[in-house]
């Protein structure tokens, strides 16, 4: 039963409770129900699945995350955290099918039912379906691009690609001073996709909206210009004869030298992502206090996130005599917590005009319920227990994202990848082996959640 309809029996038995002998059990019975319905939220049901993560047993996360009842509401939600548990063990196949589900069901439900928002007025916001925050609806196609791309499926990756720019437009255009409206890392993995198709034209137009999104954000989100992109912002200048931008980037970025196009087209290259820790929690900071005017029960609910600790400051790639390291490409962290500050004025507001519509509410079913007020009563703690904020988040995506590009000769190689701390303290080692064709790109992922994450209590 959703929690909209369990409220509304509930608040159905209080009104008969008080009509016949043996009322109180069922008045007892009716406010449990509704605060069975309000009480539970999204992060206190996840902690298991976050423990198996951090214990590095991802199947075990998966199992443990496919027990949870979940809404219809939460459908999408569903799909997106299944589809990542997916890609961490391996199954592609699967979490691409998860995370396309999961495209299809935002597409159709970005224009929110005047139903639901209704619903949420007057029990929470979690009443309403979840399609996620603008930064994660982007994400769901740089998963399903990155899942094609490691599964050496160019088109659809490609297709991806097209489809990240027509929904980055449509919220530049709707939010244009949103601290989400473009994603650097998003542009420039589609990029390196027109790159690869030797699509030169939209690969530069990526690549320049890429460095674009760094230099604009990089103070709120704490994240430099990757050195990879300075290379491939020359590479491509020089290919299609742009001299004078070539040279204003070599300039800039202080490069005297960089792999052409021919040479790269040459060689092999791999693209190596780490997908590091888990995004932060998402909390719930609630007040109640007593209505001085009325001596009722008032609650106001209000979501917040808690970033976690992030070890990994890059990734150590050691291939051959060839070294590498990673720079950081995604700060999810940054973006979830800004997203919200952005929206926090407009969940303040509706949080108050709910606060002030479940009081009403409350004081009518007092003047009209008889009995000494036991329905007033009985509807105000319904009211006050249903007053939950909207903690629900895609909790399996990483809190980082961090990339390297490594020009290789083609052939098999065997390497290793070093996760690294502060002063070169080394977190975790592990062997990689794969095969590198002559101008084609190779695509390999790692997922970490460091052992000592901070769970859900």
């Amino acid at each position: 039963m959703r929690r909209a309809e369990a409220h509304g029996v509930a608040l159905h038995l209080c009104s008969r409770s008080v009509q016949r002998k043996g009322g109180w059990r069922i008045l007892v019975a009716a406010v449990s129900s509704a605060a069975l319905c309000g009480c539970a939220t999204f992060s206190s049901t996840i902690q298991s699945t976050e423990r198996s993560l951090a214990a590095q047993q991802p199947k075990l996360a998966l199992l443990e995350f496919e027990k949870r009842v979940t809404p219809g509401r939460d459908r999408v939600l569903y799909l997106m955290n299944k589809g990542l548990l997916l890609r961490m063990i391996g199954d592609y196949d699967a979490s691409t099918k998860a995370l396309e589900q999961a495209k299809g069901i935002v597409e159709t439900l970005r224009a929110v039912s005047l139903r639901e928002q209704a619903t949420s007025l007057l029990i929470n916001d979690s009443a309403q379906s979840y399609v996620g925050d603008d930064f994660e609806q982007v994400m769901i196609h740089t998963y399903l691009a990155l899942n094609y791309l490691e599964q050496h499926r160019l088109e659809p990756a490609r297709v991806e690609a097209l489809q990240v720019d027509v929904l980055l437009r449509q919220f530049a255009q709707a939010t244009p001073d949103s601290p989400y409206s473009e994603d650097a890392f998003a542009r420039y993995l589609t990029g390196i996709i027109y790159e690869e198709r030797s699509e030169w034209s939209d690969a530069m137009i990526a690549y320049r909206k890429a460095y674009e999104a760094y230099r604009a954000q990089e103070d709120a989100l704490g994240l430099a210009l990757p050195e990879t992109l300075k290379h491939d912002l020359i590479r491509l200048a020089d290919r299609m004869g742009l001299t004078e931008e070539a040279e204003g980037y070599r300039r800039s970025f202080g490069i005297k030298e960089t792999l052409s196009a021919a040479a790269l087209q040459e060689q092999g290259e791999l693209i190596f992502t780490l997908h590091s820790g888990l995004a932060p929690i998402k909390r719930e900071q609630s007040i109640t206090m007593t209505n001085p005017g009325t001596g009722r029960l008032i609650r106001l609910s209000l979501p917040t996130y808690q970033v976690r600790r992030q070890p990994v400051a890059y990734a150590r790639l050691e291939i051959g005599s060839r070294s590498a390291t990673s720079a950081r490409v995604e700060n999810v962290d940054a973006i979830a917590v800004k997203t919200l500050e952005a929206r926090m004025p407009a969940v303040t507001a509706r949080a108050l005009a709910r606060m002030v519509a479940k009081d009403r509410i409350a004081r009518e079913a007092g003047d009209r319920g008889g009995a000494q007020g036991l329905l007033g009563v009985a509807v105000n703690v319904a009211n006050t227990l249903t007053e939950r904020a909207d903690t629900r988040s895609w909790f399996t995506l990483p809190g980082q994202i961090h990339l390297a590009r490594v020009p290789l000769p083609a052939g098999r190689h065997r390497g290793r990848i070093e996760l690294v701390q502060g002063e070169d303290h080394v977190l975790h080692t592990s062997d990689i082996e794969f095969v590198l064709n002559k101008g084609e790109k190779t695509y390999l992922s790692q997922h970490w959640i460091p052992p000592n994450l901070e769970v859900r209590p």
